[in-house]
């Protein structure tokens, strides 16, 4: 009777470790807002990269941790990535002058077409200098300006 009375008193302890557990862990979820610049196009597609690792970013776009394509409109794209886990990011984005999906680049590996990365780094874009940390439950804004 006693061990009957002792696991009674247990289990609702239990209980609310893994409720705890459950509320700490969705306080580490974030969302990042992603506003692209690109004034002088009001047609077409932008595609925006959210990447966690440095060896997906910036060109292998497929590879990145999340994935999102906008329609211009006004000169510009707004992309919402939400329930990101904290961590250490870096955006990667390109107007897709052609519509064929994909950046192009021409045999040196330099884009044809408007490519931008977080922080606006320019020159060749490095992880280093476009990462940054996501640490916080206030949403995040990055803008990426790809105006010629």
């Amino acid at each position: 009777m006693f061990n009957l009375l002792k696991r009674a008193r247990i289990l609702p302890l239990i209980f609310f470790q893994f409720m705890d557990i459950g509320f700490s862990e969705e306080a580490k979820i974030s969302e990042i807002s992603v506003t692209v610049q690109c004034s002088d196009k009001d047609s077409g597609w932008v595609y925006v990269a959210l990447h966690n690792k440095g060896k997906t970013f910036p060109k292998k776009g497929n590879g990145a941790a999340y994935l999102s394509k906008a329609k211009i409109s006004k000169g510009q794209v707004k992309v919402t990535f939400s329930e990101i886990p904290h961590g250490t990011y870096a955006i990667s984005a390109f107007y897709d002058e052609n519509g064929n999906g994909k950046l192009d680049c021409n045999f040196l590996g330099i884009p044809k077409e408007r490519a931008g990365v977080s922080n606006n780094y320019s020159g060749l874009p490095k992880w280093e200098k476009s990462k940054f940390d996501v640490s916080s439950t206030v949403p995040l804004k990055i803008a990426i300006d790809l105006r010629g």
